[in-house]
């Protein structure tokens, strides 16, 4: 098989496992709508242009061998999801609807775009995901092609995979709007990233 299709093939099972992306884009979907869902999609599929262009230079192995540059870029992520975790926890104790969806603002886009670039941004898992895969792929002196093909494809498939997810949480906003619903949905979101968020701060 073509390297890039082997690429794609493996980036596509990693997708397949729910991340911190994966509820970012999740939440955002259910309580602002589809748009700000596919908004958010696009800021995680903008992050890992950034962290597959890094990995591609070599800035991003560069981060994972500096132990201090690493240690602090994985608590600024973790600290990160536990915010998101505990806005979405107190939205559960105050019984906060969730959105059923429909056109925003544009500060409301803007501001699900910088929540799913920031999710992806601050996860380091994601730069060592490519640090760990470019090598696998490329030859040394095969030149740029493949790897810029190989961050476009990834992206790709990452934005298609959440937006996916975003279409499918709204059709499910009606059956959310009920109290109950909204803070099962809401306490469990938060939880999970809450949980990512420590579990990536204590992480070795």
């Amino acid at each position: 098989m073509h390297p890039f299709l082997s690429f794609l093939a493996v980036g596509l099972v990693a997708l397949l496992v729910p991340g911190p992306d994966t509820f970012v884009v999740l939440r955002t979907a259910l309580a602002d709508g589809a748009r700000a869902g596919t908004w958010a999609a696009a800021g995680s599929s903008s992050g890992n242009v950034v962290w597959g262009l890094a990995s591609a230079l070599g800035v991003a192995g560069l981060l994972a061998a500096s132990g201090s540059a690493f240690a602090a870029l994985k608590l600024v992520g973790a600290a990160y999801l536990v915010y998101l975790g505990m806005q979405a926890l107190r939205a559960a104790a105050r019984g906060d609807a969730l959105a059923a969806g429909g056109a925003r603002s544009a500060a409301s886009s803007g501001a699900a775009f910088r929540r799913g670039l920031a999710s992806d941004l601050f996860n380091v898992k994601v730069g060592l995901f490519w640090t760990a895969l470019v090598p696998q792929f490329v030859a040394p002196g095969s030149g740029p092609a493949l790897p810029l093909a190989m961050v476009a494809g990834m992206a790709t498939l990452a934005f298609a995979w959440l937006t996916t997810y975003a279409h499918l949480a709204t059709r499910l906003s009606r059956t959310l709007q009920r109290t109950g619903a909204a803070r099962l949905l809401n306490g469990t979101v938060g939880t999970v990233l809450v949980a990512l968020g420590a579990r990536l701060g204590l992480a070795h």
